[in-house]
């Protein structure tokens, strides 16, 4: 028996344990041993072969897991799973590697394994679980902890060492990355740069021409034009191109038909039959999680008018275990079974919140001194908590309404803020700590609602008929257009829409324009360079030929990779020197601006670090450019990305030197260590030449 199975049969608390926490783990880490010799790859990482066999094994591992929970294994999942996978072998082959030359080994004792589990370091993924919450304090229940892991080691030795393959590298690696950011600091220079670059500041006035405002046809771009440009470009790193393809298609879409929304009703009304006969709760929620498309076990609350009018009517005077339906919504037809009516506390408050997050202990009891203060104020004269908390509170949520959270039941607070709102009587004022600070806390009204909560079976309504027609034609399509200039040429006679997609990377998973595009994916991956059209291909509920434009090698492009675009930099080219001639030797700007038809623009008080020009020009060189001109000098042509530009400075002001306690260190600190871990893991993803052919195979 599948381990939920076993638990659950052992108690309540544990299955959810696990129900919640399976999907944690089995999308982490998970690093084993690779198997080596076989002759078909997935790719290579760092010189190490990926054979199809050792990813499979582990993407088929955690989909059973998956599995075992009750969740349903679909085309998504199957994609999201394997792309952690690999990610998990990039990590193994870079980091692992990187961090055992370190120091710090392939293992970890007991004692921190422990720790990472049910100690004072768990794991993120467990300590932000739900499911592992102690009701009473808000806080992760090491003993919850403790209990399922134990659970897991005696009942399922197999997960247990995954558990262990997944945790211990996944620790060993945080641990390198610790390293890498407390070794990351800035200089002395580093921060009068960070600091004169804020406070360098320009006044100055330019007149702008846009590069498109020229007509293109004005500058035609000759081939031998275009090659020398390619020659001497094609090798700058901007220019590397990733493994591609581009393709078009067009997609011929199914609607249901009058039989398959009749047929679709009556397999609902057999559907009812076992709704209204299932006499527990759990059977109603399998019975949802069996057969609708949006699967929701838990019974939810009920909004009026949420269905048509009639049977909104009939579901809120339902009794409770009452089917209606089934009713049709849109391109579904829906039952819906009332499975409670629920007796819901409700609270409004108001509340003064100082935060202390970010806080040092010292400042943190000075906020505590200030909250008390505060309290001893309000109880003393109600009618000043409105301005206090204009005055002193850091929740932006409720400022603007006095403090006030108008009614909300007891799942929607943090613990503290809950307990304060139910537990305290109407009038009650009271001081609570969260994570988020202090809060001063005004119980103004409560009461109790009924809650009408029921359970969804809904189902789309195929267009079973409709795709066979669908088909039809699509393939009529594919057979009369086998190349790309026919395939063109034919969507534009019959009507249809002719869809080309310029970039289709090996790992991506998707196509705009199309829902569930796996076979389209598959197809286009696949196609030799002279393919033929594709066969109709399933996408959602249409069909979908597809015709293969080119394919990208990683690396140097190819001209025909970069034409239209080198050939649009050759046009701007000569677009910025026929303006920069025009714009040749004129200082006056206001006579430049009306003889362009422009506006002279003004810098304002500007600083260096600005990386926009006023008018939305984004030429970062050329206001680089501009600070390095003197006072009161007025610059020839300058050509940038967007625009050609004259510019006049009016006044540089120089940052001079930092004032002493100007120096904002930890903050350029910070920044600097929050992209460490990313930076070093691409750097090495980087140098692991890392070769990926999952899309040969999926």
């Amino acid at each position: 028996m599948a381990v939920i199975g076993k638990i659950r049969e052992r108690g309540t608390l544990l299955g959810i344990i696990v129900g919640g926490a399976l999907v944690l783990f089995v999308v982490g880490d998970f690093i084993g041993n690779r198997s080596g010799g076989q002759e078909r790859n997935v790719g290579s990482i760092a010189g190490n072969e990926i054979s199809i066999q050792e990813f499979s094994m582990r993407v088929d591992q955690q989909l059973d897991l998956y599995r075992q929970n009750g969740t349903t294994v679909d085309n998504q999942l199957q994609e999201q799973v394997r792309n952690g996978v690999w990610n998990d072998l990039l990590r193994q082959h870079t980091l692992s590697v990187e961090a055992e030359e370190a120091g710090f080994g392939n293992t970890i004792s007991l004692q921190e394994y422990d720790d990472i589990r049910f100690g004072n370091n768990i794991l993120p993924d467990f300590r932000n679980n739900q499911n592992f919450m102690d009701p009473q304090t808000g806080q992760v229940s090491k003993e919850q902890l403790r209990k399922y892991f134990k659970y897991v080691q005696e009942n399922n030795f197999a997960l247990f060492e995954m558990q262990k393959r997944t945790f211990v590298p996944q620790r060993i690696q945080a641990k390198y990355n610790d390293l890498v950011k407390k070794s990351c600091f800035v200089n002395s220079a580093q921060v009068q740069d960070e600091w004169a670059a804020k406070n360098t500041r320009a006044d100055f006035q330019f007149v702008a021409q846009r590069l498109d405002s020229e007509p293109d046809s004005l500058y035609a771009v000759s081939d031998t034009e275009l090659r020398r440009y390619y020659d001497s470009h094609k090798g700058e790193r901007k220019h590397r191109q990733t493994a591609s393809r581009s393709f078009a298609y067009v997609q011929f879409k199914a609607i249901p038909t009058q039989e398959d929304v009749e047929n679709a009703r009556a397999d609902m009304m057999g559907l009812k039959a076992d709704f209204e006969a299932a006499g527990t709760a759990s059977a109603d929620s399998a019975l949802v999680m069996a057969y609708a498309d949006t699967k929701s076990a838990e019974p939810t609350p009920y909004a009026e008018g949420t269905a048509d009018q009639v049977n909104d009517s009939l579901i809120i005077h339902a009794d409770t275990g009452m089917v209606v339906g089934p009713f049709r919504d849109g391109n579904a037809w829906k039952l819906v079974k009332v499975a409670e009516l629920a007796e819901v506390k409700e609270a409004r408050v108001r509340h003064i919140l100082l935060s202390t997050q970010g806080k040092s202990p010292e400042e943190e009891r000075a906020i505590k001194v200030r909250a008390d203060s505060l309290l001893a104020v309000v109880k003393r004269d109600r009618s000043k908590f409105e301005s206090l908390v204009t005055k002193f509170s850091d929740d932006p949520g409720s400022k603007s309404t006095g403090g006030v959270y108008e009614w909300f039941d007891e799942k929607r607070m943090v613990p503290e803020f809950t307990k304060a709102s139910f537990e305290e009587k109407p009038g009650a004022i009271t001081l609570v700590k969260t994570d988020y600070g202090y809060h001063i806390v005004e119980v103004l009204e409560q009461r109790t609602r009924k809650e009408r909560r029921v359970l969804t079976l809904d189902r789309k309504i195929a267009p079973v008929q409709a795709m066979k027609a669908a088909w039809k034609t699509a393939n009529e399509f594919s057979l009369n257009a086998p190349d790309t200039a026919s395939f063109r040429k034919a969507a534009e006679e019959e009507g249809l829409a002719y869809t080309p997609v310029e970039e289709l990377r090996p790992e991506q998973r998707f196509v705009p324009g199309l829902q569930e595009a796996d076979e389209v994916v598959r197809w286009v991956n696949h196609a030799e360079a002279d393919a033929k059209s594709s066969e109709p291909l399933t996408s959602g509920d249409s069909y979908v030929v597809c015709s293969l434009i080119g394919i990208r090698e990683p690396g140097e492009p190819k001209l025909n990779d970069v034409r239209e675009k080198f050939t649009k930099e050759v046009r701007n080219e000569k677009k910025a020197d026929a303006l920069a001639a025009k714009m040749k030797d004129k200082s006056d700007l206001q006579a430049l601006a009306q003889e362009l038809g422009a506006t002279v623009q003004n810098s304002g008080n500007m600083a260096f670090n600005a990386n926009t020009l006023p008018g939305g020009y984004s030429d970062i060189k050329v206001i680089g450019t501009i600070f390095a001109m003197d006072s009161g000098a007025t610059s020839p042509p300058l050509k940038g990305d967007m625009a050609v530009y004259v510019a006049r400075m009016n006044a540089l002001t120089p940052a001079g030197e930092m004032p002493e306690g100007a120096e904002d260190r930890k903050a350029l600190t910070d920044r600097v260590r929050n992209r460490a871990n990313g930076q070093v893991f691409n750097a090495l993803r980087e140098a692991a030449n890392v070769t990926d052919d999952r899309s040969k195979f999926y």
